[in-house]
């Protein structure tokens, strides 16, 4: 990424930035005809410039005979291209990068949290186009606040910081967007104590409190652990992966403070966002169609539960069509109460991100082991399983020309700067990580999860339980 914009580059991309602001709060409500126009016009431009620059596509169009023309929707997308597998991208990431156009880009990586780290490409276009295309979603929270844009947005992220800093750095470097017209962010750790999180937050007084939904759990659960009183924000936003129910209901109805859920990934920024309704995610899919399919690729009706495809159409610096997400799902059949036309989607998301306790009573949320091969180029996958006390076992899936050894001192090192010798962990090479019954491979697998979340001194009248939380979800959110 560029250090500096040239002036002129600047306004463009301002202007560009302004145009496409316009009329994202009614794009919604649009008639489904409208955005099937605008959605197959996209899908024609990706697949002309693919065909023309992006490796993967010109062998497989010559592979197959096909020729760009031969695209004139996104069904036909579907049906002339075969799924994309992450694993398949991971191993080989240029080949879905463009060879014969410089772009200015961004690098977005993802948590890891299915052992298979992403990390992805985003043009000027994708990121602008994301900045605009969140306005779908912050209308709903800012006309409830009636603050316009004029509020503060605190975001409780991982160590090694979100794809959202990185997009937001991007912009403000890309445009001139004046100060009075941006959101006010601060960001938290979530590896300081909660406690900690929790008065700085009262000093912040932030409207938006942002995080995944195990650390938004993590937050709740401090605040009642402690007794000590969060200054309540207008506003709760998760996403990446879901939050206890139990812990949901307390917000909503113990605080009485709304509670939504965004669904994105680093593939597609702005895949969907939750309504006034709660039923589903509506899915902007004019930028990012969806389409469910069973286990032989074969697209399934709505109301059916399969894996989630999606084709970001607006991206690129990494064209990524028919892409499988990692996630289950169902198209929900018919029109959402709220007037939205965009199709809906439900997750197949019933657990959380679990932390483990380890024998000296400090706990390790699952992110962290994710972090700490985050830098391992070679690695395709991994998954860490608890063997017993504060014993795991590493698995690597790696490239099989790397040198091993190398690997594994590298990752010995990291292992010892993240856990600080409270745990005792080996590694071990395999050729795949095993699905052990599951509908998507775990990147952490606990033995003895979680200490005593059942016995939780809660100040609460009724003194519910929290539900044990696992890990679930693959993608960290990017907005």
């Amino acid at each position: 990424m560029k250090d500096s914009y040239w002036l002129p580059e600047r306004l463009y991309w301002t202007g560009y930035l302004a145009l496409h602001l316009r009329d994202q709060q009614r794009i919604p409500f649009w008639p489904a005809e409208k955005l099937e126009r605008i959605r197959n016009s996209r899908a024609r431009k990706i697949i002309r410039f693919a065909s023309r620059n992006v490796p993967y596509y010109r062998r497989l169009f010559r592979s197959k005979g096909l020729r760009y023309q031969d695209f004139q929707n996104v069904e036909d997308l579907y049906r002339l291209l075969p799924v994309l597998d992450p694993i398949q991208v991971r191993k080989n990431p240029d080949q879905f990068r463009p060879d014969r156009k410089m772009l200015d880009t961004v690098s977005l990586a993802s948590s890891g949290t299915t052992g298979v780290p992403r990390r992805v490409h985003h043009d000027a276009v994708s990121v602008l186009g994301n900045a605009a295309n969140g306005e779908r979603f912050h209308f709903i929270y800012s006309a409830m606040q009636k603050k316009g844009r004029s509020f503060r947005e605190a975001h409780i992220i991982p160590p090694l910081g979100a794809a959202s800093q990185d997009v937001r750095e991007f912009t403000l470097r890309k445009t001139m967007i004046p100060r009075r017209s941006r959101i006010e962010r601060r960001y938290f750790s979530m590896l300081d104590d909660m406690e900690m999180v929790i008065r700085e937050l009262n000093e912040y007084k932030p409207d938006v409190i942002r995080a995944y939904g195990s650390l938004l759990s993590m937050l709740v659960e401090a605040v009642l652990r402690s007794g000590i009183k969060l200054t309540l924000p207008g506003v709760f936003i998760y996403s990446a992966d879901a939050m206890s129910p139990v812990l949901k209901r307390v917000i909503m109805e113990d605080w009485g403070v709304p509670v939504f859920s965004e669904y994105n990934s680093v593939e597609t920024l702005q895949l969907g966002f939750e309504c006034e309704e709660h039923r589903g995610y509506h899915l902007n899919d004019d930028c990012y169609p969806v389409r469910i399919v069973d286990e032989n690729d074969r697209e399934l009706p709505d109301g059916s539960r399969g894996r989630v495809i999606i084709s970001n159409l607006v991206n690129r610096a990494n064209v990524l069509l028919n892409y499988e997400l990692g996630d289950h799902g169902v198209i929900l059949p018919g029109q959402c109460g709220c007037g939205r036309t965009q199709k809906m989607l439900s997750l197949s998301i019933s657990r959380v991100a679990e932390r483990f306790a380890l024998e000296d009573g400090t706990e390790i949320h699952p992110i962290i082991f994710a972090e700490a091969v985050f830098h391992e180029k070679d690695l395709w996958q991994h998954q860490v399983v608890h063997s017993s006390g504060n014993e795991f076992e590493v698995l690597l899936v790696a490239n099989p020309d790397t040198d091993k050894a190398a690997m594994e001192e590298r990752l010995t090192a990291e292992f010892v700067r993240w856990f600080q010798d409270r745990i005792r962990f080996k590694f071990r090479f395999v050729d795949k990580v095993e699905m052990n019954g599951a509908v998507k491979p775990r990147a952490v697998i606990f033995r003895n999860p979680g200490g005593n979340h059942n016995q939780l001194p809660w100040p609460s009248p009724d003194n519910r339980a929290i539900v044990l939380v696992i890990f679930c979800l693959p993608s960290l959110v990017a907005k």
